[in-house]
């Protein structure tokens, strides 16, 4: 496994980490089994994505034979990890400093490394949100703050200066306002961590099949556009590399990213995935990649040269 500076926070990441996110077909056992699995990989970050009692009772599980310091653990805010009857509140002060607390009273871990927000819009985040957000740092329950998204008001979120680190989605469908962010992050000394690395209509399309990138957020989807028919045949193409392979592999070629989250299926999934972190991607995948960005407009939308 490759590690990488968590921006100039003197903080080493996995060049791959792992998203924990509710899924009711897994006990507690098989959680903690999956953590097992990435620290046998060499991965040492990890994102909470909900609240499910198998999942916090298998991080307990793990983490509790691991020394605190060796593991980076960021937790998400936002509708999707609270009670639905306060989703439309996720952001208020008291509940985000209550989802913040009862993450590490549950948990059992000293502190979080990363409170994540989830998708906030223009108005979401008043200055007692923020406020609450300083207070858990200087109350050392929090080490950092964050933001994450892909609507327009994540613009003006990284030009505030008031987070440490952001939250941005990056694949090789990516176009320049995706990597304007990264430039724009980068420029404010903000730590980028990169998640949707294959859009999945890309990663799980048959071959030869038309494609359609969704955008969406963590807690919903927005309309599919079209993708180029041809433009990624060569996913299909590159022996000994899978689709997500290959899209995996792009990503962490980006150095604006101190890490790229998956999301694995299984422990076999997790594997895959960490191995590809000490792979180098095949010679012409990169022009590859670069010419079917351009055959694909910003957004989605079909581009064809005359």
């Amino acid at each position: 496994m490759r590690y990488r500076p968590f921006g100039h926070f003197n903080v080493s990441v996995s060049a791959v980490s792992v998203i924990l996110a509710d899924d009711g077909r897994r006990s507690a056992e098989a959680w903690a089994k999956l953590i097992y699995v990435a620290l046998e990989c060499g991965i040492n970050a990890f994102e909470v994505q909900g609240r499910q009692p198998a999942l916090i009772e298998g991080m307990n599980r793990a983490f509790k034979h691991v020394e605190r310091r060796l593991v980076f653990v960021a937790w998400r805010i936002g509708p999707g990890t609270i009670p639905p009857q306060f989703a439309d509140q996720a952001f208020q002060p008291k509940l985000v400093t209550a989802s913040v607390q009862s993450a590490l009273a549950r948990t059992g871990l000293e502190y979080i490394d990363l409170a994540l927000l989830d998708d906030p819009g223009e108005h979401d985040l008043p200055a007692p949100t923020l406020q609450a957000l300083k207070d858990l740092k200087t109350a050392g329950q929090v080490r950092l703050i964050g933001v994450a998204g892909e609507n327009p008001a994540i613009e003006a979120y990284i030009s505030t200066r008031q987070f440490d680190v952001v939250g941005l989605p990056f694949s090789l469908a990516s176009g320049w306002r995706d990597r304007l962010r990264l430039r724009q992050a980068q420029d404010r000394d903000m730590a980028v961590v990169g998640y949707d690395f294959c859009p999945p209509a890309l990663c799980n399309a048959a071959p030869a099949t038309p494609l359609a990138i969704v955008k969406r957020s963590l807690w919903g989807k927005k309309a599919a556009v079209a993708v180029a028919d041809d433009a990624y045949a060569f996913l299909d193409a590159t022996p000994g590399w899978t689709r997500q392979d290959i899209c995996l592999a792009f990503a962490m070629t980006e150095p604006a990213l101190a890490t790229v989250q998956v999301l694995p299926e299984s422990a076999e999934a997790l594997q895959a995935f960490a191995a590809v972190a000490d792979r180098e991607m095949p010679a012409g995948l990169a022009a590859s990649i670069e010419m079917a960005r351009v055959m694909v407009t910003d957004g989605g939308q079909q581009s064809r040269s005359a």
